[in-house]
């Protein structure tokens, strides 16, 4: 009777073992893909469309007038020491690269303290100036032109404004303090920028508990600029 039931048995656990050991060896099924989250932000290519159309015929078209020449009536409404440039040609897109966006995000993140809480980042419009440099020397990559300058937003005393925000040493004394970007860069108008430390100053004070000393690097501007435009010059 002995033998007869190892004759049974030993088959069922070599079976059971082989299970096993196929189960556990083998390599990860193939991989469900799932449907991704699409944002609520996203449009369709339809709407994009008209964007695009909407800013030619509204946006662009007025802007390659101002550039292109002036009259009495430009002048009056919109006064600038611009020369006219029959050939230039108004920015339509922007490229953020991939290898930017990461690298921004990490600094952001570097160099602003736990006490700030990064909500978002938020774009703003500028327009470079018609000269080879800014007064600090740095080149102006395409003098005229429409471009945006990117900053982080955070929230302040439980608003729900996202404001931009930089850190400004006013003091050069190397203890940066938050600016919100909304208090200063409309009160500033097309003034002298030497007023920027006089203008900043009452500002930075309603935000002092933001302060932090930073020996690790010396620039702590948040703002970035230079994007690749297209039409390029």
């Amino acid at each position: 009777m002995r033998n007869k039931t190892n004759l049974i048995g030993y088959p069922i656990v070599a079976i059971i073992a082989a299970l096993i050991t196929y189960f556990c060896t083998r390599g990860p099924g193939p991989v469900i893909p799932t449907e991704p989250t699409q944002p609520e932000e996203i449009i369709s290519f339809k709407d994009a469309v008209q964007l695009y159309r909407t800013y030619t015929v509204n946006r662009s078209c007025i802007i390659k007038t101002f550039e292109g020449g002036r009259d009495g009536v430009l002048d009056s409404i919109c006064p600038s020491d611009r020369k006219p440039d029959p050939k230039f040609v108004p920015s339509r897109s922007f490229h953020l690269s991939d290898t930017f966006l990461n690298q921004y995000i990490a600094y952001i993140k570097d160099i602003t303290p736990d006490s700030i809480a990064v909500t978002g980042y938020r774009l703003y419009l500028g327009n470079y100036p018609d000269a080879p440099a800014f007064p600090d020397g740095k080149p102006i990559p395409d003098p005229r032109r429409n471009t945006f300058f990117i900053a982080p937003t955070t929230l302040l005393g439980g608003g729900d404004v996202h404001r931009g925000y930089t850190f400004f040493d006013r003091n050069n004394d190397g203890k940066p303090e938050v600016v919100f970007l909304e208090d200063i860069l409309d009160e500033l108008g097309s003034g002298d920028l030497g007023t920027l430390n006089e203008k900043v100053h009452p500002k930075v004070n309603t935000a002092n508990f933001f302060s932090f000393l930073t020996t690790a690097q010396e620039h702590q501007s948040t703002i970035a600029n230079e994007v690749g435009g297209y039409p390029p010059n």
